[in-house]
């Protein structure tokens, strides 16, 4: 018979099997799975997912799922805005096919009702430069990424192609972010679903 140390050592070694053999957690939304820790590189941290959004056109059409991944995290938009940190926006499409172009000037104009029109002037060639590179097509379930690289700049892929880093300050990337979870958001839910303040759906 075992003796109560042996037997405290194999359910030991059971359940230490068990808890290794777990996948990464996930959050399913839209029966897509974000995945709520990312590596980006082996010279990257990992980011953590802050929260995840569907977005609807026209209250009725789900365009895409929005994810925001933060090497920090936090629900706070003033420390997420302020943090020279790696931070991600991630699209999984949901319509059956769309053109890059078309999330682009969608995203523009976005850009322009919630950021000054001074600010927008003064980083005029970044995001020039950045809308430049989206470009192609994305059919449901592949993924488009904004991602702000410390000292680098911004990163764009569009359907898993890796399109270039645009050198860029935090405060280009800021832009962006505000489509979000700006003063105009595309909803009081999606922007507080983004900044994980309550559950996405």
């Amino acid at each position: 018979m075992l003796n109560y140390q042996s037997h405290r050592r194999i359910l030991f070694s059971l359940a230490f099997l068990c808890f290794v053999s777990l996948p990464a957690k996930a959050l399913l939304i839209n029966k897509y799975d974000l995945p709520d820790v990312i590596s980006v590189g082996a010279d990257k941290p990992e980011l953590q997912l802050q929260g995840a959004a569907v977005r609807s056109w026209y209250l009725m059409v789900k365009g895409y799922i929005g994810a925001l991944y933060l090497e920090e995290p936090t629900s706070n938009v003033d420390e997420i805005y302020a943090s020279d940190s790696y931070q991600r926006m991630t699209f999984v499409m949901l319509v059956s096919k769309m053109s890059a172009r078309r999330i682009a000037n969608a995203f523009y104009e976005s850009i322009q009702l919630n950021s000054p029109p001074d600010e927008q002037e003064a980083m005029k060639n970044e995001l020039e430069t950045i809308f430049s590179l989206v470009d192609g097509s994305m059919k449901r379930g592949e993924q488009a990424v904004f991602e702000y690289l410390p000292g680098k700049g911004l990163r764009i892929e569009i359907a898993g192609v890796e399109k270039g880093i645009v050198p860029a300050r935090k405060e280009v990337f800021n832009l962006f972010l505000r489509v979000w979870i700006g003063e105009t958001p595309p909803s009081k839910t999606f922007k507080a679903q983004v900044l994980g303040l309550t559950p996405a759906t």
